[in-house]
C-alpha cells in the first residue's frame, strides 16, 4: 500500500516544479516585451518616427524653396525687375526669359487685341504693338524659346542675321509679333537656315535697340547670340512616337 503514496507525492512535486517554471516546459518564462502586443508598439512607434523625418525633410525642402525665390526675387527688385520676371539661369548664368515679360505692364493688355495667328495662306498681317520696352533687361543674360525668321547669310550662304520670335511662321505668312517680342539677331558664325516650324533656344546678352526692315521692326537686339536646338521630354516622346 505504500508504493501508490510515493508515486502520488513524485506527481504532485513534478506538477510543483511545471508550476514554478511556467508550466508547458518551455525551459523558463517568455522573455519581456516578446508579447505581439510589444511588437506592435515597436512596429507603430518606427512607422511614427518615419513619417515624423518625412516631415522635417519636406518642410527643410519648402523652406529651402522659398529662400532660393525670397533671394531670387530680392534680387530682381534690387536690379529693377519684377519678382519673378526670369527664371532659374542655366549652368553659364544665363536665365530664362518668357516673352510676355519682355513687355511692360501697359503693353500686356494690348495682347488681347493682337490678331489670331493662322497658318493659312501666304499673306503677311501687319504687325502691331509697340516699341515700349523694360529697361531693366537691357544687359541682362537670357535665353528664351521660340522660333528663326532669316534675314540674312555670310558668304557660304549659312543663316548669321534673324529674328527670334515666339511662333512659328511669324513675318513670313502670319502678322509678326509685337516689336517688343522680337529679337533682332547677329550670329558670330553662320549656320545653317532651320525650318521655320523647328524650335530653339536663343542665349545671349539682351541688348534694347531697334531695327527696322520691310518684314517688321523689333525692340530687342542680340548680338554673338548662340542658337541651340529645343527639346524637352513631351516633345522627344512625341517624336518617338512617330519614327
Amino acid at each position: 500500500m505504500r508504493r501508490p503514496v510515493r508515486f502520488a507525492c513524485l506527481a504532485i512535486g513534478l506538477l510543483a516544479a511545471c508550476s514554478r517554471h511556467g508550466g508547458g516546459g518551455t525551459g523558463g518564462p517568455a522573455p519581456a516585451g516578446t508579447s505581439a502586443r510589444a511588437v506592435l508598439v515597436r512596429a507603430e512607434a518606427a512607422a511614427a518616427e518615419g513619417r515624423a523625418r518625412r516631415a522635417r525633410a519636406e518642410a527643410a525642402g519648402i523652406l529651402a524653396a522659398q529662400g532660393l525665390a525670397a533671394e531670387r526675387n530680392a534680387t530682381a527688385a534690387r536690379d529693377g525687375l519684377p519678382p519673378g520676371t526670369l527664371g532659374d539661369a542655366d549652368a553659364d548664368g544665363y536665365a530664362e526669359l518668357e516673352w510676355t515679360h519682355m513687355l511692360p505692364a501697359e503693353d500686356v493688355a494690348l495682347l488681347d487685341k493682337a490678331p489670331p495667328v493662322l497658318h493659312i495662306g501666304n499673306r503677311r498681317g501687319s504687325q502691331f504693338g509697340t516699341l515700349h520696352t523694360v529697361a531693366a533687361l537691357d544687359g541682362r543674360k537670357v535665353r528664351l524659346p521660340g522660333y528663326v525668321v532669316p534675314l540674312g547669310s555670310d558668304d557660304a550662304g549659312r543663316m548669321n542675321e534673324f529674328f527670334f520670335v515666339p511662333f512659328y511662321g511669324a513675318c513670313i505668312h502670319v502678322p509678326p509679333p509685337p516689336p517688343n517680342m522680337m529679337v533682332h539677331v547677329t550670329l558670330a558664325r553662320g549656320v545653317d537656315a532651320p525650318q521655320l516650324w523647328d524650335p530653339f533656344w536663343l542665349k545671349g546678352v539682351l541688348r534694347i535697340e531697334t531695327t527696322r526692315n520691310s518684314m517688321a521692326a523689333s525692340a530687342y537686339a542680340m548680338h554673338d547670340a548662340v542658337l541651340t536646338p529645343y527639346s524637352d521630354d513631351d516633345m522627344q516622346n512625341l517624336r518617338n512616337a512617330f519614327e
